[in-house]
């Protein structure tokens, strides 16, 4: 999961172009953002008030910073598409603002610096709001997705709990700063930093040197399965660490009224089935619902 908030900056992996214009048919002309008190439009925390009107042009064209390798929600597939459930939802809320887009891989440290220099205009990579984030950025008034992070351990492993994981004094890894990392000290269980993506923890627990970690299952499970690997990770318990999925954007005008431009269009792909659509073709299908719990409208 990416949660983990840092300076540092690294080189762009990829860029690819989808320009919504081509790919969908939609009008690339700019739409107008007209709700009344548009720079009151969301809530403590994320608030617009910096907006000085209360109707302001959306782009006709933006960059989305997204992720080269964190499948199936970001990830770069093997004929050098950008793919996976976060590019297709946002692919599609441009569509419906008229709005072209341009898809940019970074490595998780590169991308909300880049949004920070302008080099793109939202990060889409299962991001999740915190107060030290909410300091710099605008989230979307409206999550489009509610993650689960789940413990995940060896198929062959006895332990089916938090209790079996501490009582067998199981070693679990994690990011240094991701927010895991927190739930693994609440939960007394014992851990090791580790450095890298997903498929190094993978490798870890396959190889025999950690005991599990935690991430969502969908995540790890498309990895073993394009690697030949199914079968040999289990997920086990209930959700350890469960929060929405927002896009984030720039703290200035344009951004504010993108974060509610997008957060009224993910609100009416939540309602029309639309997200629970792209779940089907790229997670595990489970509905996406209840997202109101998130929302700052």
């Amino acid at each position: 999961m990416k949660k983990k908030l840092t300076g540092k900056v690294l080189s762009v992996l990829v860029t690819l172009s989808l320009t919504v214009a081509a790919l969908s048919g939609c009008s690339s002309s700019a739409k107008t953002v007209t709700d009344e008190g548009a720079k009151d439009s969301v809530a403590a925390g994320n608030s617009a008030a910096d907006a000085s009107v209360s109707e302001v042009e959306l782009p006709k064209s933006i960059i989305i910073g997204c992720m080269p390798d964190w499948p199936p929600y970001d990830y770069v597939d093997a004929d050098g598409n950008v793919t996976g459930y976060d590019v297709a939802v946002s692919l599609e809320a441009c569509k419906r603002l008229g709005i072209e887009v341009e898809f940019v891989a970074y490595e998780w440290d590169g991308l909300l610096p880049a949004l920070e220099s302008d080099r793109v205009q939202v990060v889409a990579a299962q991001i999740y709001r915190s107060e030290e984030r909410e300091e710099k950025f605008y989230f979307s008034d409206y999550p489009y997705f509610k993650s689960d992070d789940v413990m995940i351990v060896r198929a062959d492993s006895t332990a089916e709990s938090v209790e079996d994981v501490i009582e067998q004094g199981l070693t679990f890894t994690c990011v240094a700063g991701e927010l895991n990392e927190q739930y693994l000290k609440e939960n007394g269980i014992n851990f090791t930093y580790v450095e890298g993506s997903p498929q190094t923890q993978i490798d870890g627990i396959i190889a025999g040197h950690s005991d599990g970690f935690l991430s969502m299952w969908d995540t790890v499970n498309h990895i073993l399965i394009e690697a030949g690997e199914e079968g040999l990770l289990k997920p086990i318990g209930d959700p350890l660490a469960s929060d929405f999925v927002y896009s984030v954007f720039q703290k200035n005008e344009q951004g504010a009224a993108l974060a509610k431009a997008f957060g009224k269009v993910y609100k009416e792909m939540e309602a029309d089935g639309t997200l629970t659509r792209l779940s089907e073709e790229y997670l595990s299908g489970t509905p996406v619902e209840g997202l109101s719990e998130g929302s700052y409208q």
